[in-house]
């Protein structure tokens, strides 16, 4: 009994003919895992299967007739005896060529026959090439509203642009805006998190992710706020903020860091795990 990892349920039940040495006919399998091809080529899924073979090989198989034949006959000469052997050793050579079957032969007719079947090997990512940015935003655009038909939510505007030459603008709107930002914006992180995973890898660019001016309502709001702030640090040389939900608080760094360069920018975390930032010196 085997476990066998395979990208196809095909490719699963040859690679199992191949380590039992027999036929797909000869397996008897349960799967343990179907196979999944995700979304946007991330939670990818293999096919994993326990594989057995049902009748026993050849060559586990009891002594042939002949060969309790021979053990019977002690009383024969030595010349005989040889004779004998040669003749079982034939015999069975004869035998087993004739049942084995050799599952390397079947696979690779199979494999000629059907290249799908083959065994994929692992392959270095390759980053694909567009003639122009237009194919860029069309491609992504068309992508994002493939996997919004597949959410219960009514997103009506799609929008995809260069923000600056590095970043990818991605405006969304629609009745349900509010359903997709979440609570404290927990469900726009998330979002604004697969949307990164999935383009930056493909395209090589970053994102900026709005729905329905949340994201330029939140910069506003942190503004006015890190102005307070960053006045204690001119005054002091170090402060600290409150401590700040989700998006606001990525919000923040990423503003002090552009306001404060030469200062140690850095989140913290309280007892009762909120988290907040610092700003102070560098150390030498």
């Amino acid at each position: 009994m085997k476990k066998i990892t395979a990208p196809t349920l095909q490719n699963a039940l040859s690679q199992a003919a191949l380590e039992f040495g027999c036929s797909v006919t000869e397996l008897e399998y349960e799967v343990i895992q179907y196979e999944s091809k995700g979304v946007f080529g991330l939670f990818k899924k293999p096919v994993i299967i326990i594989a057995n073979i049902t009748t026993p090989i050849p060559s586990m198989m009891a002594p042939s007739a002949q060969s309790m034949s021979a053990n019977r006959t002690s009383h024969a000469t030595p010349k005989s005896n040889a004779q004998s052997a040669s003749s079982f050793s034939g015999a069975s050579s004869q035998h087993s060529s004739e049942e084995f079957f050799d599952a390397s032969d079947f696979l690779r007719d199979s494999h000629d026959q059907n290249p799908r079947t083959e065994i994929s090997q692992p392959q270095a990512f390759q980053t694909p090439t567009f003639q122009t940015k237009e194919e860029v935003i069309q491609e992504i655009t068309s992508h994002i509203k493939e996997m919004f038909s597949y959410i219960p939510y009514q997103i009506h505007t799609i929008q995809v642009s260069f923000y600056d030459p590095q970043t990818l603008y991605i405006y969304l709107d629609g009745p349900d805006s509010a359903l997709l930002i979440g609570e404290r914006g927990y469900r726009y992180k998330a979002l604004s998190y697969l949307l990164f995973n999935w383009i930056q890898p493909a395209y090589g660019y970053n994102i900026r992710l709005e729905i329905a001016q949340f994201l330029h309502n939140q910069e506003e709001a942190i503004d006015a706020y890190l102005v307070g702030i960053i006045n204690e640090v001119r005054r002091e040389g170090k402060a600290q903020t409150k401590p700040l939900d989700g998006i606001l608080a990525f919000i923040a760094l990423k503003k002090l860091r552009e306001q404060l360069p030469d200062k140690y920018i850095s989140f913290r975390q309280n007892p009762q795990n909120e988290r907040y930032i610092v700003i102070n010196d560098f150390y030498h």
